[in-house]
């Protein structure tokens, strides 16, 4: 059988996560405690008892959820699960590739600690919104008329896109979409633009980490965000990752392109279900358990 493991990315984030399988698995155990020394600040109590809000943060979000799911992929292998292909939403491609075998657990939390504070120092930089309920071609007409100022940051089902720019130019689009009350746009709890051209000061910084990083052969076929297509060249991996601090996430493709490739079961290696809910309304009855 030919199996994908899917990583989530910021938003997947609560108070608890990752608890049950601390108390429960020695290697999840393993893998906090290394977060926690390697970070300076106790994560483990920020994902267990937070209450402050701080756990929503971006500096604090990105390198909880990429743990919690090195956390889980360590109930996923005592399990006995296996997997071909490897991808990850936006933050969960860091997951995906230390699942992959690209880099270690401690070399991965360090691109992510930097993607966090970088991606958290654009604070103010504009804003998201999540749109559902028009089709992505009448909703990228609509957004071309904004010449820039608006991007389609994800493209996560044939009827859901989240948008990315600009406060002037997301409050543009929402006082079009409010015409039709079929319409659903929701604006999103971050910081800046994330996945737009308002990350370029980001993407500066985040080339220079990752290239400077060595990357080892991949296990198996990373899907890339900004590509939606499968690969285990190295360089491409490289490049896709750079790419995607400004680039789409195109999961809606990458999805299909694992159908395509013959996956069969996907599972989601993270806390909660987002990818399982974003699956249904891609292909047809998925297997798609969450871990």
């Amino acid at each position: 059988m030919t199996n994908a493991f899917l990583f989530p990315g910021q938003g997947s984030q609560e108070t608890g996560m990752g608890k049950e399988i601390y108390d429960s698995i020695g290697k999840a155990r393993i893998r906090l405690e290394e977060a926690c020394d390697f970070l300076n600040y106790d994560l483990k109590k920020l994902m267990f008892e937070e209450s402050d809000g701080k756990l929503n943060l971006t500096q604090y979000a990105q390198p909880a959820i990429y743990v919690c799911s090195a956390m889980y992929l360590e109930k996923a292998i005592q399990s006995g699960l296996s997997y071909n292909y490897v991808a990850g939403h936006s933050l969960g491609e860091y997951g995906a590739l230390y699942a992959a075998g690209v880099f270690s657990f401690l070399d991965g939390l360090a691109l992510v600690q930097k993607r966090a504070e970088v991606m958290s120092k654009q604070n103010g930089k504009g804003s998201m919104a999540a749109v559902m309920g028009i089709s992505e071609k009448e909703l990228l007409d609509m957004i071309s008329k904004t010449h820039g100022a608006v991007v389609a940051a994800n493209l996560n089902s044939p009827m859901q896109t989240v948008i990315s720019g600009t406060d002037e130019g997301i409050n543009m689009i929402e006082r079009e979409l409010s015409k039709n009350p079929s319409i659903i746009f929701r604006r999103l709890s971050v910081s800046a633009a994330f996945h737009s051209p308002q990350m370029e000061e980001a993407y500066d910084v985040m080339r220079t980490e990752i290239e400077k990083m060595s990357f080892n052969e991949p296990i198996c076929d990373v899907v890339s965000n900004v590509t939606g297509k499968a690969t285990n060249d190295l360089k491409i991996m490289k490049e896709n990752l750079i790419q995607q601090m400004t680039g789409q996430v195109r999961w809606n493709d990458s999805v299909k392109e694992m159908k395509r490739l013959g996956v069969e079961v996907f599972y989601e290696i993270g806390h909660g279900r987002v990818l399982k809910k974003l699956n249904r309304m891609i292909v047809a009855s998925p297997k798609c358990f969450s871990v």
